[in-house]
């Protein structure tokens, strides 16, 4: 918990970063937060680093598209800290002006080598867009997928699960766009799938079996893998499903049958 006087020090101090530094170029914002005394595990607490970011994010919003050197300079130069710092500002100037940082987010989600930093990003500034809009950037996310960012792919996976939670309406319209990606699906985008199918059974019920009854009589072994990883329940419909596949001269298609009745089996005992 941060006190009235320290809050009023790093207020004042950011305000001067932002009128005095960051016009000249002078980007190292650690000087803001550095002389707070409190460390945990040798590092300011996020809680400052929050409140920092709040207020410059605050400050630069409305024109936060005149400050990408900055924005760059958080990103690729200040570890934790900046990534922080980053999210902030973008959450409040994305809304302002997505056409012009959408993009620049999209570029900047492709660059990052760390699982974590991408779900901050994801998470803090295109999540609350997304909710507020779906049927609009629904679109984006899909276009992200066909990249196959293995980093940017897991952090969609991670939204697209919450998101259902509390749009349970969108579930199906979601899964048509993700459906259209399994004929050439890679890794990661089946592993994407098979968790989202697993998050509709806890959503929808009905919505899952109709999705395993449409596919009762495929023989692509692509799809039968996502499905096969998906099962978390026993039916007698699946069931069918999966002794035919064990069954089938497609050695590919069989090992998954085979794997699917192992699968079944478990869920019968439960």
């Amino acid at each position: 918990m941060l006190s009235l006087d320290w809050k009023d020090r790093l207020k004042k101090d950011t305000v001067d970063f932002f009128e005095r530094k960051l016009p000249s170029g002078d980007y190292d914002i650690d000087i803001i937060y550095n002389a707070y005394p409190e460390r945990i595990d040798g590092h300011v607490p996020h809680a400052v680093i929050t409140f920092v970011g709040k207020i410059i994010a605050t400050k630069i919003q409305k024109k936060a598209d005149q400050y990408v050197g900055f924005l760059d300079y958080l990103i690729t130069k200040k570890g934790e800290n900046g990534n922080i710092i980053f999210a902030h500002i973008l959450n409040k100037s994305i809304k302002n002006n997505p056409l012009f940082f959408l993009p620049y987010i999209e570029k900047t989600l492709f660059s990052l080598e760390e699982q974590k930093t991408c779900n901050l990003i994801i998470n803090k500034v295109f999540y609350p867009l997304f909710t507020k809009n779906p049927e609009q950037y629904l679109d984006t996310i899909i276009g992200w997928l066909k990249k196959d960012d293995e980093i940017l792919t897991e952090s969609v996976d991670n939204i697209l699960k919450k998101f259902i939670k509390s749009r349970p309406d969108m579930i199906k319209q979601i899964f048509g766009k993700l459906e259209n990606l399994w004929l050439y699906a890679s890794p990661q985008i089946s592993k994407l799938n098979v968790h989202f199918l697993k998050k509709i059974y806890d959503v929808d019920r009905d919505f899952y079996h109709s999705i395993f009854a449409n596919y009762k009589n495929t023989r692509n072994p692509t799809f039968a893998h996502i499905l096969c990883d998906a099962i978390v329940c026993h039916s007698d419909e699946i069931q069918i499903m999966v002794d035919n596949w064990s069954r089938s001269g497609n050695i590919k298609l069989k090992k998954i049958g085979q794997h699917g009745q192992k699968i079944l089996k478990k869920q019968k005992r439960k």
